[in-house]
């Protein structure tokens, strides 16, 4: 856990819930309120626990991005990005895809939580494996 990019992470995870705002809340607000069958103040019954297990979930993804970004060796932007892109493909939408498969959830819903999670993914990815403080940025 030492050679974890906490900055990044950090970094990561206010990314994610930033993101998760503006999909959620105005970009695909209305289609996933439907698609999902909750009210409006579908997330009122939460409160603001709602908010903090998001940021939870999105601090575990991070953490794991994180480590496998260490542990394959993989640096820079582009290579954190790469990383998050499988992790999310093999592992996310994997065990996404099992709501659908098993459950009675609406398939209308796969491109709106499928494509937040992608982009969550190759963006925590990006950011904890390329974001570095206090180094120099490679010359042009």
């Amino acid at each position: 856990m030492k050679s974890i990019n906490w900055i990044g992470v950090i970094a990561a995870v206010v990314a994610s819930q930033a993101i998760g705002f503006a999909w959620y809340g105005y970009i695909f607000a209305a289609q996933w309120t439907q698609l999902s069958g909750m009210a409006d103040a579908g997330m009122e019954g939460g409160g603001n626990l709602t908010y903090l297990y998001g940021a939870l979930q999105n601090l575990v993804v991070a953490v794991g991005l994180a480590w496998l970004v260490v542990k394959t060796g993989a640096g820079g932007w582009i290579g954190g990005a790469r990383t998050g892109l499988f992790a999310c493909v093999f592992f996310a939408l994997a065990t996404y895809a099992l709501r659908f498969i098993y459950g009675d959830d609406n398939p209308g819903l796969i491109p709106i939580d499928g494509g937040y999670m992608l982009i969550q993914y190759l963006v925590s990815g990006a950011l904890v494996a390329g974001l570095k403080v206090g180094t120099a940025a490679p010359a042009a």
